[in-house]
Order: C-alpha cells, then sequence, then structure tokens
C-alpha cells in the first residue's frame, strides 16, 4: 500500500506515446467544448439544470456532472453511484471561485481536464498491462492500445461528463495491480483493495463484484481468510452502507424535496403537463418489459432481442457510430435499434467478436486472462441475461471493453515469431485505422456542424 503511488509514476518509455494520447484528448474534448461553447460558460443567476439538460446532446450520456459543478447539488441516483456526488464536492467550490473570478462557468474545463488526465492513465496502465504482464512487444502494446482509444464510446467516455471515464481509470488501476500481484506470484495488498473497493464502488456499485473478483484471482483461497475478507471487502461495504444512509438523509432527501417543489410549481403550465405525460408516458413503455418496479430494476428489460442487440448495441455502436441518428438520445428520439448505411461496419464487427472469442480462446490457460475473463462475463449477465441497460448498451462500454484488446494481446502472443504473426498485426492495424477515420469523421461532424 505505501508504494501505490509509485504506480503514477510515467516510465521513459511511456512518456511520448503518454503525450501523444494527451494531444489526441485534448483535441476531442476541445471540440466537445467548441459545439456549445457560449452556451456551456454562462453563469450568474441562472438555472444550470434546464441550461444543460436543453443544450447537452450526447447519446444517453447525462450531464449532471456539469451542472453538479455549477450548482452543487444530488443529481445522481445513489443506488448506482454512491458517492459521486461526494466527489464532485471540491471539484464545485473550485469552480465557484473560478466564476467568481473569470465570470465565467469553468465546469466544462474542469471535467475536461479530469477525464483527460484519468484517461491518459487509463492508456498507461491498459499499455502495461500488454506489455509487462502478458508479454507481448512494444510496438504490439502501442497498437493494441491506438485499437481501444479508436473504439467509438471509448471516445466518447473520454469527453463525457458522464461517471464511465473514472470507473474506467479505476478499473483498469486494479487489473493492473492485481495482473502484476499474479504474475509476481505475491499477495494483492488488502489495504489498497479497500480503497479501490470503496472508491470505484462509490463511482459504480457493480465494481464492487470486480473488485472482489480481482483480489480473489490475485490471493486465491487467502482471499477468504477473515482477517483479509474483514479489511478487503467487510469494512469497505460498511463504509458504503452508511455514507449511503447519511447521504440520503442529510443531502439527497432535502435535493428531492426542493424537485418536487419545483415540479409542483411547474406543472401548473398545462403546456409543461402535457411534456411530463407525454415523457412519462414513453418511459413507461420503455420499462414496460423489466424484471420488477424499482429505481435500479426497472432499467432491466426480459423480452428485447439479444443477438440484435448484440450485433447493433453491445459491439456496433459501442465500436462504430451509426450514422443514422448520430449521437441521438434514446430517451428523446433514437430507436433502439439502428443499421448501419456502410455494410462494412458489419464485418468489421465480425471480426472483432471473433479476435475476441479467440484471444480468449488463447488465453484460457493463463489465470490473468480468466480474471478478464470473469470480468466480461459479469457485465454480460448483466446486459445480456438481466438486460440491464441494454435499451442503450453502448453508454457501459468504458465498463468491459478493454477487455478486447487484451484477448486480441493473447493472439499476438501464441503467434509470435510464427508467420502468422505479422499478418495479424496488419489485421489489428487496418481495424484500428478504419474505426480511427470512420469514428472520428462523424465525431467531427457532430460536433463541429
Amino acid at each position: 500500500m505505501k508504494h501505490i503511488f509509485n504506480v503514477f509514476v510515467i516510465k521513459r518509455n511511456e512518456v511520448l506515446p503518454s503525450f501523444i494520447v494527451l494531444l489526441y484528448l485534448v483535441l476531442l474534448n476541445a471540440m466537445a467544448i467548441y459545439q456549445h461553447f457560449d452556451v456551456y460558460t454562462k453563469c450568474g443567476k441562472i438555472g444550470y439544470y434546464t441550461l444543460f439538460l436543453k443544450y447537452f446532446r450526447l447519446s444517453g450520456f447525462d450531464p449532471y456532472t456539469y451542472i453538479t459543478l455549477s450548482d452543487w447539488r444530488s443529481l445522481y441516483t445513489l443506488e448506482r453511484h454512491p458517492l459521486l456526488v461526494v466527489f464532485t464536492y471540491p471539484f464545485s467550490m473550485l469552480n465557484r471561485w473560478l466564476m467568481d473570478v473569470t465570470g465565467m462557468n469553468c465546469a466544462v474545463f474542469i471535467v475536461a481536464a479530469i477525464i483527460t488526465i484519468l484517461t491518459v492513465y487509463s492508456f498507461i496502465f491498459l499499455f502495461r498491462i500488454l506489455k509487462d504482464i502478458i508479454g507481448i512487444s512494444y510496438k504490439e502494446s502501442l497498437l493494441l492500445c491506438a485499437f481501444f482509444l479508436s473504439f467509438a464510446y471509448i471516445i466518447l467516455s473520454s469527453i463525457s461528463p458522464d461517471h464511465f471515464g473514472i470507473s474506467m481509470f479505476f478499473l483498469l488501476l486494479t487489473l493492473y495491480v492485481a495482473g502484476k500481484s499474479i504474475k509476481e506470484k505475491r499477495l494483492m495488498s488488502n489495504w489498497f483493495a479497500a480503497l479501490m473497493f470503496v472508491l470505484s464502488t462509490g463511482v459504480t456499485t457493480t465494481n464492487c463484484v470486480k473488485i472482489g473478483l480481482a483480489q480473489w484471482f490475485a490471493n486465491g483461497r487467502k482471499f477468504w481468510h477473515p482477517r483479509n475478507f474483514l479489511i478487503a471487502m467487510f469494512l469497505p461495504t460498511c463504509m458504503l452502507v452508511g455514507s449511503y444512509f447519511l447521504i440520503q438523509e442529510y443531502i439527497q432527501k432535502p435535493e428531492q424535496e426542493r424537485r418536487d417543489k419545483a415540479l409542483n410549481k411547474r406543472m401548473k403550465d398545462e403546456k409543461f403537463r402535457k411534456m411530463v405525460a407525454a415523457d412519462n408516458k414513453k418511459k413507461k413503455l420503455l420499462h414496460s418489459n423489466s424484471i420488477m418496479k424499482g429505481e435500479t430494476l426497472q432499467w432491466t428489460d426480459l423480452k428485447l432481442s439479444r443477438s440484435r442487440s448484440i450485433v447493433e448495441n453491445l459491439f456496433g455502436e459501442s465500436l462504430m457510430f451509426h450514422d443514422k441518428y448520430l449521437l441521438h438520445d434514446l430517451n428523446r428520439d433514437r430507436p433502439i435499434f439502428v443499421s448501419y448505411s456502410n455494410y462494412t461496419c458489419y464485418v468489421i464487427v465480425g471480426i472483432v467478436i471473433l479476435l475476441l472469442l479467440v484471444g480468449i480462446f488463447c488465453g484460457c490457460y493463463s489465470k490473468f486472462m480468466l480474471l478478464c475473463f470473469s470480468w466480461f462475463g459479469t457485465d454480460m449477465f448483466l446486459h445480456l441475461v438481466l438486460g440491464f441497460g441494454l435499451h442503450e448498451v453502448y453508454i457501459m462500454t468504458a465498463h468491459w471493453a478493454f477487455v478486447i484488446p487484451i484477448a486480441i494481446a493473447y493472439i499476438l502472443k501464441r503467434l509470435a515469431e510464427t508467420r502468422f504473426q505479422t499478418p495479424m498485426q496488419f489485421v489489428v492495424l487496418f481495424l484500428t485505422i478504419f474505426m480511427l477515420v470512420y469514428n472520428l469523421n462523424l465525431f467531427a461532424h457532430y460536433m463541429l456542424a
């Protein structure tokens, strides 16, 4: 635990690639901020909630972090993001000071800076996983990292004010530390596991399962030792549960009362009442196939086509934007399923799925690959079996898509020093260039048009 900060020291052979990734992310964020610069930087006695919800359009992502940094309030669902509102508090205070000094709302700049830094480190941890843990070459590791950063919804997670980019950072950090422990045959620190449990679960509740799996694979039977389990799992769980009730009572409840009061006041407007009624009707139809009612379980769906979801949304939209309804929101005007105009996209999706399956097979002997597969299986159970978030499953790409380059790394490792190694490298290079050109063209068109 005392050496945990050493993982953030950028090594000499990582400096240039990290700088290039930094420039890439700055360019993406600059385009995103440019889209509504005049609106997003307004400050004063204005309704930030209404302002950002009116203008923010980025697929299914939410602008709640922009709103929270502009006027600190609890907008996140506590069951899914128990500590996120607390994490945003110091940045909200920073933005308030900057608004007084500059006369403009700096929330978009603060979010861009945070997400950019975290994504650069996500790149570094993935690079180290590929090179140091799996053991492929330096150039192959960089190629697979570029391949990962070309995914459509990794691009969006790198500029979105939602929680997915933050969650990806904690998951890749945990995966790297767990992988080092597995490779060096030493125990993963209980205190590190406890810290990651609190931080990553505070951002996304389901991350607790992945942290538990990471330490179990790294520590084996010692994971279940009473002292280890107490420190790594039980204590952080108690901390999160206690924090949940405190936040619910002293932050969430007053916020809900405030929102109810504002809603009742606006319901006097007949036009607004009709809009709310139409919105509720659409939501009721969208959640009609859920397991049961509730803030979280209403997002499940037992009847939505799994095969079409896998092709069009889980892998399709996650890897490459659909040119029709580009980045439209399902809660507004986007259909659940959209087809590609260019059928080459289906070929690309098919190749990536095939490489993922072959990579899992090639790495099935590796304890680390089994850990990655357990994480991937957790997400697939959540989305494809329970149907959680299946309507817009692509927005959760950052939670699992890093398994794709990791799986392909095992193919490259298996083909090392054979006549098939170079052709395989060219396949990955072709996929990377195709997706980068395709996705960045649509992204730039959307942001700059």
